[in-house]
């Protein structure tokens, strides 16, 4: 009796192990020696799946079997694909993510091209003497000798001293009305200080005379 619990479990574990090898060897035979890029027709044949042209890629996985049915489609929105080949499409690249100006958008034929990095960002140069693709923040204070982070400092715009004409014309109006108004008091002072002349009052004689002078 003791020996009977193991022979059963051993019965078991060969029969899990044929049952395994029977779906290996059938999955094997059915799409085994076709390769990456093949699949398998309905006649068994292993067929080289198709290739899309620029902008287009396969509506599903195809290789090693599958991918009979596959159909070139479109690429999905915000993606992009340049070549023939078997290749999918691939995301476009997002300038707002790298901190860059973006001067042509993507479309499915061509990926977005970025520019300059934006206002506060810079491009760091790597030991080998390349750039990387993101722009970081000049931080502050911003390191030396990069251009778009020591311009900042004539970010704040200065006044100009140059006056406007309408600003002249104003001035002239104020000036005129200011010696019309002085004018008008030298002629009443000197009138008032005539009666008083007239008068004989020598406390206006001097008035008068300064005012004349």
């Amino acid at each position: 009796m003791a020996l009977k619990v193991p022979l059963n479990q051993e019965k078991t574990f060969f029969t899990i192990m044929l049952l395994l090898g029977c779906l290996s060897c059938k999955v094997i035979c059915e799409t085994g020696d076709c390769r990456q890029q093949e699949f398998r027709d309905r006649s068994g044949n292993c067929i080289l799946c198709k290739q899309c042209g620029p902008g287009m890629e396969l509506s599903k996985e195809c290789g090693f079997g599958y991918g009979e049915d596959a159909q070139c489609v479109t690429c999905r929105p915000h993606r992009f694909k340049e070549d023939w080949g078997f290749q999918k499409c691939k995301p476009c690249l997002d300038c707002a993510l790298v901190n860059r100006f973006q001067k042509a958008n993507c479309s499915v034929t061509s990926d977005a091209i970025c520019g300059d990095c934006l206002p506060g960002f810079y491009r760091k140069t790597k030991l080998v003497g390349f750039q990387d693709m993101e722009c970081v923040p000049c931080g502050d204070p911003p390191p030396p000798y990069e251009p778009h982070c020591t311009s900042k400092v004539n970010l704040v715009k200065i006044a100009s001293t140059a006056s406007s004409p309408r600003d002249t014309a104003l001035a002239a109006v104020i000036c005129s009305a200011l010696a019309t108004v002085l004018l008008a008091l030298l002629i009443l002072c000197v009138i008032y200080c005539k009666r008083q002349f007239m008068e004989k009052k020598p406390s206006c004689k001097f008035l008068t005379l300064y005012l004349i002078v």
